[in-house]
C-alpha cells in the first residue's frame, strides 16, 4: 500500500528540473497525505431470493421471500495490520403466513434483522497471516460465505511454500452449523472446534490436494479428510475420503452402533467454453454416518439442487448423480438428476430429484438465476414436492 500519492499540485510545487526544493516538497506532501478512506476496502451484496414450493399433503403452496444483504469493511491501520467487520441483514418473509415486518425486527429463530456478522483483527507479515475474532470457520466440514459457519477464535495461514497453503484454527464458540440431520443443540453451540490442513494447488501438473485433521468437542473426537483432484484439458476426476470418530456419549445418544465411520465419494466430468457433463457417487457409513457439521459445507461432493440436504450424516446412504450445462456468453443452462438410495438405518427407500436452471449475467455486478426442481420421496417419509427459486443478486 502506498502511503503517499503525489497530486498535480505537488508535482508543480516540486518542479521538473533536476534541482528539487526540499522545502517545497515538504509543504506539498502536507496537502496530499492519505485520508482514512484511502485505507478502507468496502464490498458486499444485496440479494432477493423468491421460492415457491408445492408440497404433497400440504393445504397451501409454500411461498418464501428471503431478503439478504452484506457489507464488508476492512480498514488497514498499516500495511500489515487491519480491522474487519461485516454488517448483515437476513429476513425470510412468508406471504401466506405472516405480514411483512421491518427488516431490523429481530427474531432469533428465522430472521436475524440487522446484525454484526464478523468482527476481527488481521495481522500479516511476509507469508504468515493471523486472524483473531468473530470470523468464518474455514474447514471442509463447515461453510464459508454469507450466513454460514461462524465462531470466535484464531485462524493462521502460511503460504511460504510454493503451491501450498497451510492452515490452523481454534474456536472456543461456534454458530451457524445447521442442516446436518443431527439435531439441536448437538451442533452450533459453545463446543470448541479445532482444525488444521494443507491445501496444494499444483497447477503445472493439474493436481489439487487437501489434507485436514479436526475435532469438535463433545461431538467428534477426531476427523481426517483427504481430497485429490486431477484435471487435464477439460477432463477432471476427484476422489475424497473422510474418517470420523465420535464422542462416545454422543454416539450412544444417537444410537449409532459404532464410534468410527467413513464417508467416501468420487466425481468425474468434462468442461469447455460451451458445455459440461459430469457424474458422481457418494457413500455414507452404515454404522456411523457423521461427516459434516453444516449442510452447505465447502469440502464434500454435493448431489442435486436440494437432495444433498437429505444425504448428509444419514446412515447407510449412497447417491448417484449426473449433470450437464450449456454456456452462451452471459447466458447458461444447467440440469441434473440424482438418486439417493438409503437402507433401513436411513430413509429405508429411494429419493430422487430432477432439476434444471438458467443463469443470466445481465451486468458485471448483477445476475439472475432461476432453478426448477422436482423431488420424489418414493416410499419414504419424505414428501414429494415441486419448487421454483428465483434469485436476483447485485454485488458491489
Amino acid at each position: 500500500m502506498k502511503s503517499v500519492k503525489l497530486s498535480l499540485a505537488a508535482l508543480a510545487a516540486i518542479g521538473i528540473s533536476s534541482h528539487i526544493n526540499a522545502a517545497a516538497l515538504e509543504e506539498s506532501l502536507k496537502e496530499v497525505q492519505p485520508s482514512i478512506f484511502d485505507r478502507i476496502k468496502i464490498d458486499g451484496f444485496a440479494r432477493a431470493k423468491i421460492n415457491v414450493k408445492d408440497k404433497e399433503n400440504s393445504n397451501n403452496t409454500i411461498e418464501d421471500i428471503r431478503l439478504s444483504a452484506q457489507l464488508n469493511i476492512l480498514y488497514y491501520a498499516s500495511d500489515d495490520l487491519a480491522f474487519g467487520t461485516t454488517l448483515a441483514a437476513d429476513r425470510n418473509e412468508n406471504p401466506a403466513g405472516a405480514p411483512s415486518q421491518p427488516i431490523a425486527d429481530y427474531d432469533s429463530t428465522y430472521n436475524k434483522g440487522l446484525y454484526i456478522d464478523r468482527f476481527f483483527l488481521l495481522y500479516k507479515i511476509n507469508d504468515f497471516t493471523l486472524t483473531g475474532g468473530k470470523q468464518d470457520i474455514y474447514s471442509p466440514w463447515t461453510e464459508t460465505g454469507f450466513n454460514s459457519s461462524r465462531g470466535n477464535g484464531i485462524t493462521t495461514l502460511y503460504k511460504g511454500v510454493k503451491d501450498w497453503t497451510f492452515a490452523a484454527a481454534a474456536f472456543t464458540q461456534t454458530n451457524g452449523l445447521d442442516d446436518t440431520n443431527l439435531g439441536v443443540p448437538d451442533v452450533g453451540s459453545h463446543h470448541n472446534l479445532y482444525a488444521a490442513g494443507a491445501i496444494g494447488a499444483l497447477k503445472d501438473i493439474g493436481l489439487g490436494l487437501q489434507f485436514w485433521a479436526g475435532a469438535y468437542e463433545k461431538v467428534i473426537d477426531a476427523a481426517l479428510f483427504a481430497d485429490v483432484q486431477y484435471s487435464i484439458e477439460g477432463f477432471s476426476i476427484r476422489g475424497q475420503l473422510n474418517y470420523s470418530k465420535l464422542d462416545k456419549a454422543f454416539a450412544d445418544n444417537k444410537s449409532y452402533t459404532d464410534d468410527d465411520g467413513m464417508f467416501y465419494g468420487v466425481e468425474t466430468g468434462y468442461k469447455n467454453d460451451r458445455f459440461s457433463v459430469g457424474a458422481s457417487y457418494t457413500k455414507n457409513d452404515k454404522r456411523q454416518p457423521v461427516y459434516g457439521l453444516d449442510g452447505d459445507n465447502i469440502g464434500f461432493i454435493k448431489v442435486g439442487s436440494d437432495l444433498y440436504y437429505y444425504m448428509i450424516n444419514k446412515r447407510d446412504t449412497q447417491t448417484y448423480y449426473v449433470k450437464g450445462g450449456l454456456y452462451f456468453d452471459k447466458l447458461s443452462f444447467r440440469a441434473g438428476y440424482g438418486i439417493l438410495d438409503s437402507g433401513k438405518k436411513g430413509y429405508d427407500g429411494k429419493i430422487s430429484e430432477a432439476h434444471a436452471g438458467v443463469y443470466y449475467q445481465y451486468l458485471k455486478d448483477f445476475s439472475v438465476d432461476l432453478t426448477l426442481a422436482a423431488l420424489d420421496g418414493g416410499e419414504t417419509t419424505v414428501s414429494d414436492s415441486v419448487s421454483g427459486t428465483l434469485q436476483l443478486l447485485c454485488k458491489f
